[in-house]
């Protein structure tokens, strides 16, 4: 049996998540690959500063919302 890697199913999750939020929730094209990118760091950062790597959906929701946020301060 071969070992998984954590962060590799990490950001699997992540990206499904990211796909099915824009194919099948909001039902429109992706935004710019660096708008994910910018996305994915968010949310591992704020993984690492409480210390779970858990990707539930409503985490992933509120993240978005607070991804959103952030960037409408600029």
């Amino acid at each position: 049996m071969s070992a998984t890697d954590p962060r590799a199913e990490f950001f699997s999750a992540l990206d499904d998540w990211w796909a099915q939020l824009w194919a099948l929730r909001i039902c429109t094209d992706q935004p710019q690959d660096n708008i994910k990118t910018k996305f994915f760091t968010h949310v591992e950062d704020r993984c690492s500063e409480v210390g779970c790597w858990k990707l539930g959906d409503d985490v992933l929701s509120s993240l978005f919302c607070e991804f959103l946020n952030d960037l409408g301060e600029w």
